[in-house]
């Protein structure tokens, strides 16, 4: 399903960069098959009977302009489990950013259809402050063929040594989607030097936490779908105060007596056990 190793070179380049951009990572197999998962799950067609955590765009409700997304739908189907969940994606994230071992913390399924709308600049370390350490590796995989033109993702070079902000300003279709980064940049006399996630299907980027990225327009006439997990450290915990941004979602999954992440709400994708 995925076969890549990680080199020094390529952990150089993310080092420097705070980005990976890859060509091959999926096996192109599997493609066609995680394609025909979208439609259903955003029908509210759950394989195993369970709903995801957040579900935000529903046929025949809401606007067919606005880039659609589920988290968590490894609860809900099976394939996408077996993707989000893998042991390599776990690996590469723990290498990339020194950890001893990778869990995942939240996955997303997005579906940015032709005239898809934008996303906002942002930090997605800033919206994990519900936890300890406040940090989060992503690992973003294409399922078509993505450009500028399909609204596919956009870094800025370097951003991820700018350290951590609030996360501010509207983040689903904002009408100038890089406010925030250009207020942030102006404000601290940083260049913007943007890369663009331009990939074929099956291809992957992986982004530090702190690193700035956004979206722009889909303004081609193809659907642009990715699948995403969102690591953590295998050893993170949850903060023992914070309740505001989404830990409203999922401090639910706390024990009581308890900071550690559960492993059936938080799988543990690889840990070096030689550590």
């Amino acid at each position: 399903m995925i076969n890549f190793e990680l080199d020094e070179s390529l952990i150089e380049e993310f080092n420097n960069n705070g980005f990976l951009i890859l060509d091959n990572f999926l096996d192109l197999n599997y493609i066609e098959d995680l394609r025909n998962k979208f439609e259903p799950l955003f029908k509210g067609n759950f394989e195993t009977g369970i709903e995801p955590d957040e579900w935000n765009w529903k046929f025949g409700k809401d606007p067919e302009d606005v880039t659609r997304q589920i988290c968590n739908a490894w609860k809900a189907d099976h394939l996408i489990k077996k993707v989000v969940c893998h042991k390599i994606i776990g690996e590469v994230c723990s290498r990339l950013m020194n950890w001893q071992g990778a869990r995942l913390v939240q996955d997303n399924v997005l579906w940015k259809p032709p005239g898809g709308k934008t996303l906002g600049f942002h930090q997605d370390a800033a919206y994990d402050d519900w936890l300890i350490p406040q940090t989060m590796m992503t690992c973003w995989m294409s399922l078509d063929h993505t450009s500028k033109e399909t609204g596919t993702l956009e870094y800025i070079k370097g951003s991820h040594k700018w350290g951590l902000q609030p996360p501010k300003g509207e983040f689903h279709s904002p009408e100038d989607y890089k406010k925030e980064l250009n207020i942030f940049t102006e404000k601290n006399n940083k260049q913007i030097e943007v890369a663009y996630v331009e990939v074929p299907a099956g291809g992957v980027s992986f982004h530090h936490g702190f690193t700035w990225h956004g979206s722009g327009i889909n303004t081609s006439s193809n659907n642009r779908r990715a699948i995403v997990s969102h690591c953590v450290p295998s050893n993170a915990k949850f903060h023992p105060t914070n309740e505001g941004g989404t830990a409203k979602t999922y401090k639910k999954y706390k024990k009581e007596n308890s900071d550690l992440l559960d492993e059936e709400y938080f799988p543990l994708l690889w840990e070096n056990n030689s550590i």
